[in-house]
């Protein structure tokens, strides 16, 4: 089968090199025997030709990229907007009195929704620092605000605004 595969590859190349040669053999004839203005006109039409074809190339990508980027912001939008809901709803509730407040069968609808969500279109970098958010508060964790707060940075950055604030300063609403 090696064998096979070798004696394949090496006809290939035989019959590519032959056609590479068979080509600049004919465009070394056609420069000897053409006339310069000719040879000259030649080459700038194939430069430009190759130059519109390589930009339309180049724009397509640039285009699909941008259409995909666009296409998971917009389906991030509203897990998203579903968390930062959750933390607003689950903060107010913490400032009422206990029969007011959220039933745990609430909050997990809740939690269970984002997850939903999130699982579909999440970034990867968001899904992570959920992961761990969620990690932390099962075990209790002291930082499980600090890691509410990354995980709010890592969906500012996924949907273009970078982090240009502090540590704390987002929890800051909060208070």
């Amino acid at each position: 089968m090696v064998i096979a595969a070798v004696l394949l590859v090496k006809w290939i190349f035989g019959v590519v090199g032959s056609w590479i040669v068979s080509v600049v053999g004919f465009v070394e004839n056609f420069v000897n025997t053409s006339d310069q203005v000719i040879v000259v006109a030649m080459i700038t039409g194939a430069v430009s030709i190759t130059g519109v074809v390589i930009s339309s190339i180049v724009a397509k990508v640039v285009d699909y990229k941008y259409n995909v980027k666009k296409y998971l912001y917009d389906k991030r939008e509203e897990p998203y907007k579903q968390f930062v809901e959750m933390i607003y709803k689950i903060m107010e509730d913490s400032k009422k009195k206990d029969g007011e407040k959220m039933t745990e069968e609430e909050m997990t609808k809740m939690v269970s929704e984002f997850s939903k969500g999130l699982t579909l279109w999440g970034s990867n970098g968001v899904v992570k620092k959920w992961l761990k958010y969620r990690k932390s508060s099962i075990k209790g964790d002291k930082n499980i605000l600090w890691e509410m707060e990354d995980i709010i940075y890592e969906i500012r950055k996924d949907v273009g605004l970078g982090r240009k604030l502090k540590k704390g300063d987002m929890l800051a609403f909060f208070c």
